[in-house]
C-alpha cells in the first residue's frame, strides 16, 4: 500500500544562534536541516514538559526541592556544601 504524503512549504527566520545549532545538530545526526528540524519537533512532541515554577505551589516547591536534594545526595553530591561553593564564587571567595 502506497501512501502519499503532503509537503507544505513553511517559510521562517532563524536568529543566527538558533541557525548554527540547528546546522550542528543536523550535522550530528547526518541528517539535512530539514530534516533534523522535523525529528526535533517531534521529539519535543514526546517529552513531558515541566510546569513553570511561578505555577507550582510553596508544597510543590519544596517537594521538588526535597527530590532534588535526595538525587544529588544519591551521587555523593553534598548539596550544602555546593550551595556554600557556589555562594563564594558569585560574591568573588
Amino acid at each position: 500500500m502506497m501512501v502519499s504524503t503532503a509537503k507544505s512549504p513553511q517559510s521562517f527566520t532563524l536568529d543566527a544562534t538558533t541557525a548554527q545549532e540547528l546546522a550542528a545538530l543536523a550535522q550530528q545526526w547526518q541528517l539535512s536541516e530539514g530534516e533534523a528540524l522535523r525529528q526535533a519537533i517531534r521529539l519535543a512532541g514526546r517529552e513531558p514538559t515541566a510546569p513553570e515554577v511561578a505555577e507550582l505551589s510553596p508544597a510543590e516547591k519544596q517537594q521538588a526541592l526535597d527530590k532534588l536534594r535526595a538525587s544529588l545526595a544519591a551521587q555523593g553530591v553534598d548539596f550544602d556544601a555546593w550551595v556554600k561553593d557556589a555562594r563564594a564564587i558569585r560574591h568573588g571567595y
